[in-house]
């Protein structure tokens, strides 16, 4: 059972295991909620019996009867609250884990996948589909598995008691049900639909308040605000689709279900006159049928609401069945030099690198260049294992990288690239990154290094002052000397810098290199740039063209051996 949960609801296993409890305790719920209609019926029978010359079972004083109503009331007080904790507190405690667990797992899956699936998307699963999920699985999973083993128990009992008129209640239930199980493809394709339509519109709202500068400043909005709300109008009508198609099914097997009342009336009526059961078990029988339809119909809405579950069970699966890159988190490496070993890699059939071999050792700067497209900036994710090879091996002081966990590997590395992430903090804290733990002293050594003490002093509240989502509040050459100061702090033994300078002034860029210079001694470093004079001081250059190693030297040996360097010095200089 609890692997079948697992599996149907993406649950972990401690999951499964308080949804069996929440199932267990709500069925107990269930059964507890036919004690006031017991009562009514021993009363009815003991006094109006009497009455019409029939003897009740039972034989209760009025004061027993207050007392056991009182019991009664305590009973279903506490199993009530038992159920409650069980029922909402543990599922509630599931969906938390459940977002910490995709959380994690997308700590562990390649670029790649990030690469191929919209940011937008991932988000909404990770938040609004968690929200749906929390909420359709407290309110309908446990209730349709627990009603549904409650009114098995209580139709046992009815049949056992007169089997004629339980089958003439209870014959609508298998009907109804499956009426609506023929619909659930329908309303399951258009809960897809609306799902779809759902993220087109939180996609474009996304991408309007990230272009917001760019329509404001070609007179846009209108046309912006108009296909913005050409996608919601679309979504809008859909979701009515997916609420018409989900009710009408519900209605009509609601309906299906009150014919159940009809039948008993009849034959319960042909079986008074006939003489084989009495008024008041006939009276009882009515009584009792209507109530045993009101939890079937809560089942409906409820399986409803289990589609919409289904779906989105479907692309958290996906999360969590994705490949997730593992390996050992301990490494015995000699040195850091990283070596690259034939290594091929490409986005689905889009080949990028195609056999590249050569090795950054410790202590030298190697510079990677070469035309827009020649694979520069993969190469250095490879390194650090951002995306999983295809073929070859690339390995960090004599291990393979492949087989170590990304973030043991990481800690190895110190990394700064053109497109620069900056959080919506302090200035302190975003370079506090670089070091967790690290002290204020390690935190302003690191800024000053980095040239950002000349900023900082400017701002409002110096160190601390909040620089706004992704620095929008910095320029460019800040964000970058930010980003700098950063990989300065982590002082790792590994340097990758991908267009580290690109947004500096000559000015700030060469006090970044003076800097960068003290900074890389004794480390491997591994450098992407376009300006050639930044890499002519490099102990190896290697010169990229279409996924291949065109050439491999020092500055003086491609001048003397490479057309195409010197092509691109030429072009530098113009």
């Amino acid at each position: 059972m609890d692997k079948y949960f697992i599996k149907k609801y993406a649950l972990t296993e401690t999951g499964a295991k308080n949804l069996k409890k929440a199932i267990f305790s709500h069925t107990i719920l269930n059964l507890t909620k036919m004690f006031p209609p017991i009562i009514a019926f021993t009363f009815l029978f003991q006094y109006l019996g009497d009455l019409e010359g029939i003897k009740g079972a039972l034989s209760l004083s009025d004061i027993l009867y207050i007392g056991v109503i009182l019991i009664m009331l305590i009973v279903m007080y506490f199993v009530a609250r038992w159920d409650y904790v069980r029922l909402y507190a543990a599922v509630y405690d599931e969906t938390a884990n459940s977002r910490i667990d995709l959380a994690n797992r997308m700590k562990k899956l390649p670029l790649s996948y990030f690469g191929k699936r919209d940011l937008t998307d991932l988000a909404t699963t990770m938040m609004g589909d968690i929200t749906i999920y929390e909420e359709v699985f407290s309110h309908a999973v446990p209730h349709i598995y627990s009603t549904s083993i409650s009114t098995a128990i209580i139709a046992v009992m009815i049949l056992g008691y007169n089997w004629k008129l339980g089958i003439a209640a209870l014959w609508v239930i298998p009907v109804s049900l499956l009426i609506f199980y023929l619909s659930k493809k329908k309303q399951r394709k258009t809960i897809d639909k609306w799902i779809q339509a759902s993220r087109r519109v939180f996609d474009d709202l996304q991408e309007k308040i990230e272009q917001i500068e760019e329509i404001k400043s070609y007179n846009l909005e209108e046309k912006a605000t108009g296909g913005f709300f050409d996608k919601l109008n679309r979504a809008t009508k859909v979701k009515l689709e997916t609420e018409f198609v989900s009710g009408v099914s519900i209605a009509f097997a609601g309906i299906l279900l009150k014919l159940g009342i009809v039948t008993v009336a009849i034959i319960g009526a042909n079986m008074l006159i006939a003489g084989e059961i009495n008024v008041l078990v006939y009276i009882a029988f009515l009584i009792l049928t209507a109530s045993i339809y009101l939890p079937i119909e809560n089942i409906l809405a409820f399986m409803a609401m289990i589609n919409l579950l289904d779906s989105v069970v479907t692309r958290m699966k996906e999360i969590k069945t994705m490949p997730i890159q593992e390996g050992k988190s301990v490494m015995n490496i000699k040195n850091y030099d990283i070596e690259f070993k034939d290594v091929h890699f490409g986005y689905d059939d889009y080949s990028v690198i195609n056999g590249v071999s050569f090795a950054a050792k410790q202590g030298e700067v190697t510079a990677l260049i070469g035309p827009s497209g020649s694979g520069k900036t993969t190469l250095t994710k490879l390194a650090a294992r951002f995306w999983d090879i295809d073929k070859g091996q690339i390995l960090l002081g004599g291990e393979d990288i492949g087989k170590v966990d990304p973030e043991t590997l990481l800690k190895h590395f110190s990394i700064v690239f053109q497109d620069v992430v900056l959080f919506n903090t302090s200035i302190r804290d975003n370079i506090r990154i670089g070091k967790k733990g690290a002290t204020d002293e390690e935190i302003l050594h690191a800024a000053k290094i980095a040239r950002c003490h000349e900023f900082i002093e400017k701002m409002p509240e110096g160190i601390d002052t909040v620089i706004g989502e992704n620095g929008e509040r910095l320029s460019g050459g800040e964000r970058q000397r930010l980003a700098i100061a950063r990989a300065i702090l982590k002082d790792s033994p590994i340097i990758l810098m991908d267009e580290a300078t690109a947004s500096l002034d000559v000015e700030n860029e060469s006090l970044i290199q003076e800097a960068l210079s003290e900074l890389i001694k004794n480390k491997t470093v591994i450098v992407i740039a376009h300006r050639m004079r930044t890499i002519r001081n490099a102990d190896k250059i290697v010169l990229l063209n279409q996924g291949k190693i065109e050439a491999m030297g020092t500055d003086g040996e491609l001048r003397a051996s490479s057309k195409l360097y010197r092509d691109m010095i030429e072009k530098s200089m113009s």
